[in-house]
């Protein structure tokens, strides 16, 4: 036996080769994740778009619901919901398309026609839709309680809905009924839904459906039209650094950023944000009345508008101009609603500590000190003034964004909201 070790060594010998060859591993195929999370600063008072007024409100109602119309980053008008529209002195006609709602059935005329009325009701009573719609026939007769349906809003068939104004139609009613706070929410939904209907039924057009809400901790939401993220998860941050912290660890996707928070933002971080286009410019106004000059020539205004934005968002090459008439010190008066706007005056008052003031107001407040010559220059959007006045653009209007780079086609809707349609999350 022990003669005949040799005939198995050579069978080791031939095998060798192959018993050295290293194994194959299996393909390990990475799913990319199908959750979007999103930072937000306070918990939500309400989800209803026709009562939304703050950031975080916005954030979530702009993606649940869609109003007729759309608005674009140049401030147009595009059909939304509406495949068509005709309109002739008085009346608007639409066509409407007829989209899934999440809460089962396809948007028809009916629905339209009792969302438009909805937030007019006393129950609901939201100021920027009675504003919005002040032009339709017989809205005071919905605000009163007398009706429940607007006796100017008409339906044809399935899908034509016929809307009469008190004044002739323009395309800025079109813009009006593009504003989210009439986006389009059955009626049915909340009258089934009762006290709790934004718990059990809040259901739009926007494909997305409520599935968790955590008071001051997170909301979820489940998608059940074919665009974005399976999931989406909208956590509340006490702070901006802490969703800073969490960003930089990979625990959220995208955060907002108010351009006075960007010199907290490090380096690093600063080249994650993206600055999106939302409709509207800034200028500095400046009243002509005053006498004197301001010293303003060491700061050039593309050098004040980098630095007020860190270089995220470009400026509009304004100039000052050859003589600057409004005396030795400028006080500007800016809306403390427009960050933008806030940021530059306070980086110029920075600058120029000695000879600027900076002045933050309501927009109401802004247009009474304007045409009362109260004040001698202001950031904004269109000219307040009385008198003779000239304007130096400045800066278009951005939303600003911290957007990991697993987040594919990002984008935000006309009021800033990061849209998570268009979002694609990829390994």
């Amino acid at each position: 036996m022990r003669g005949r070790w040799w005939p198995w060594l050579l069978l080791v010998l031939a095998l060798l080769p192959a018993l050295l060859i290293p194994k194959r591993r299996p393909l390990v195929r990475v799913v990319p994740s199908a959750t979007l999370t999103e930072a937000i600063f306070a918990n939500p008072r309400t989800l209803d778009p026709a009562l939304a007024d703050s950031a975080a409100e916005w954030a979530i109602d702009s993606n649940l619901f869609q109003p007729l119309f759309g608005e674009t980053s140049s401030g147009g008008a595009i059909r939304e919901l509406v495949s068509r529209a005709q309109w002739h002195g008085h009346t608007l006609r639409l066509w409407i398309k007829p989209v899934p709602l999440v809460g089962g059935g396809h948007l028809t005329a009916v629905v339209v026609a009792g969302a438009l009325a909805r937030p007019l009701w006393p129950m609901v009573a939201s100021p920027t839709a009675r504003q919005l719609l002040a032009p339709v026939q017989g809205s005071q007769a919905v605000i009163q309680g007398k009706t429940p349906f607007l006796p100017g809003v008409a339906t044809v068939g399935k899908r034509e809905v016929v809307i009469h104004f008190t004044t002739r139609v323009t395309r800025t009613l079109l813009k009006q009924l593009a504003n989210p706070a009439l986006s389009i929410v059955p009626a049915s939904d909340m009258l089934r839904g009762g006290a709790n209907w934004q718990l059990t039924n809040l259901f739009g057009t926007g494909g997305y459906r409520l599935t968790n809400w955590v008071p001051q901790g997170e909301l979820t939401f489940a998608r059940t039209g074919r665009r974005g993220p399976r999931e989406v998860d909208i956590t509340i941050y006490p702070s901006f650094q802490q969703a800073l912290l969490s960003f930089a660890n990979g625990a959220v996707d995208v955060v907002p950023v108010d351009p006075l928070q960007l010199p907290v933002v490090s380096s690093r971080l600063l080249k994650e944000i993206k600055a999106f286009p939302i409709p509207g410019t800034l200028s500095l106004y400046y009243h002509r009345g005053s006498g004197g000059v301001f010293r303003y020539r060491d700061v050039s205004v593309a050098t004040w508008v980098r630095t007020s934005f860190r270089g995220r968002i470009r400026g509009l090459g304004g100039q000052w101009p050859a003589r600057w008439p409004v005396g030795g010190h400028m006080t500007i008066a800016v809306n403390r609603q427009l960050p933008e706007a806030v940021a530059l005056a306070q980086t110029l008052a920075h600058l120029k500590p000695h000879q600027v003031t900076v002045k933050e107001v309501s927009l109401s407040q802004l247009t009474t000190l304007a045409r009362t010559g109260a004040i001698n220059a202001y950031i904004g959007q269109a000219n307040l003034f009385s008198g003779p006045w000239g304007a130096i653009p400045l800066v278009p209007l951005r939303s600003l964004w911290l957007v990991s780079g697993n987040v594919k086609g990002a984008a935000v809707y006309a009021n800033g909201s990061f849209d998570w349609h268009r979002a694609t999350i990829v390994p």
